[in-house]
């Protein structure tokens, strides 16, 4: 007997009842056949069923269901692309290591076939991208790693190249760049240039972007690489100036996005290290100003709060300073900022001070030379 498939069945008893209230008495010895379908009908069945599973978030089922639509239809780009998606998924809600990776491992090779059948689309060579960073960070393997985060910048620079209007792709590449190939740098000056890089693509970011919701990030993004460029140059005055175009990318990203935690935080250790170099007062007022801005809209973020006690003590002003850093120890579940304050030459004028070594009991490191000069108000 044929059997026959749940929305036939709704169609034939709707039939059925139409039927009978036209008091007609339908036929009991028809046979009702399925329809045959193509192969690229039963492709796109299996993909709309694919996108429904997707939606209720039942990535398994859906990743089997674009799996068998390519195989209907192997010139599927659309399903390669889901169903890299759901691998995805799928591997971030894995807990062995080694399953996860050859689940990240697994998506890449499905947009890579994406690619392939569509090399026009931005969206998969974002989403190859993105999936390779993944790979790199979820192995020890330095080799694997290195390649897997050069690779995902080779798509970036192919997204851009598809679509050199968009801000998105030059974003995510300088990104790229400034958070994950200067680990691999040789020396500091290969690290500057990697920052000052990232710092221009960023420009082109910015240049490109139509919304807060771009310039915000693409603002603050270029600041944090010029402020990593001027940690590796050996000129002085070139980190002033460095330190001092960041400060003007902060503003701009904070007045896109004033809510931004992160904006102020970055904003006010860039006026610190500023200050550091200027022995300017004001500047280190600035700073405590942006950092204590984005406590307000952070309040327990550790970083934060261990920068604005090293600019308090590197303004004279120990009671705030070891408040602060109390305040941090109590959120720092590492213990991080613990173990690095005593030997922290920003901290080197509370050595001495009863209420710093009550911090660390009999833990407290040999100090730090102080190094840095006496403060000023007036100008340089």
């Amino acid at each position: 007997m044929t059997r026959i498939g749940p929305t036939i069945a709704c169609l034939l008893f709707a039939a059925a009842g139409l039927a009978i209230a036209q008091d007609s008495v339908p036929p009991t010895n028809v046979v009702v056949q399925a329809p045959v379908l193509t192969p690229a009908e039963r492709g796109q069945a299996e993909f709309d069923l694919g996108v429904r599973l997707m939606r209720d978030r039942k990535y398994s089922g859906a990743a089997e269901s674009f799996e068998r639509a390519t195989a209907d239809k192997p010139d599927f780009s659309e399903a390669y692309n889901n169903w890299g998606i759901s691998l995805v998924q799928l591997a971030m809600a894995t807990a062995d290591p080694q399953a996860k990776l050859r689940q990240y491992q697994s998506a890449a090779e499905k947009f890579g076939k994406a690619a392939r059948i569509k090399p026009g689309e931005k969206i998969t060579y974002m989403l190859w991208s993105e999936t390779l960073v993944l790979v790199g960070d979820s192995t020890t393997d330095n080799r694997v790693r290195l390649a897997s985060y050069q690779a995902a910048v080779d798509k970036c620079r192919t997204a851009v190249d598809l679509a050199p209007d968009d801000w998105e792709p030059y974003n995510k590449w300088a990104v790229l760049l400034l958070t994950k190939l200067g680990d691999f740098a040789v020396n500091d000056k290969a690290r500057y240039d990697l920052y000052k890089e990232a710092a221009g693509l960023f420009a082109q970011a910015a240049d490109r972007g139509r919304y807060s919701s771009d310039l915000g990030p693409a603002y603050a993004n270029w600041g944090s690489a010029l402020v990593r460029a001027a940690r590796m140059t050996p000129d002085v005055e070139e980190k002033k100036s460095l330190l001092r175009e960041a400060l003007d990318k902060f503003d701009r990203s904070a007045r896109a996005i004033p809510k931004a935690a992160g904006t102020y935080a970055m904003w006010g250790s860039a006026y610190v290290e500023l200050g550091k170099l200027t022995h300017m007062r004001s500047d280190l007022r600035e700073g405590i100003v942006r950092l204590s801005t984005s406590l307000s809209l952070d309040p327990n973020n550790a970083a934060t709060l261990y920068n604005l006690a090293c600019a308090y003590a590197l303004m004279d002003n120990g009671v705030l300073a070891v408040q602060t850093l109390k305040q941090c120890f109590d959120l720092d579940a590492s213990k991080m900022y613990r173990a690095g304050a005593p030997r922290d030459p920003d901290l080197a004028g509370l050595h001495d001070d009863p209420n710093f070594q009550e911090l660390f009991g009999d833990n407290a490191a040999p100090p730090a030379p102080v190094y840095n000069p006496p403060l000023q108000d007036s100008t340089q």
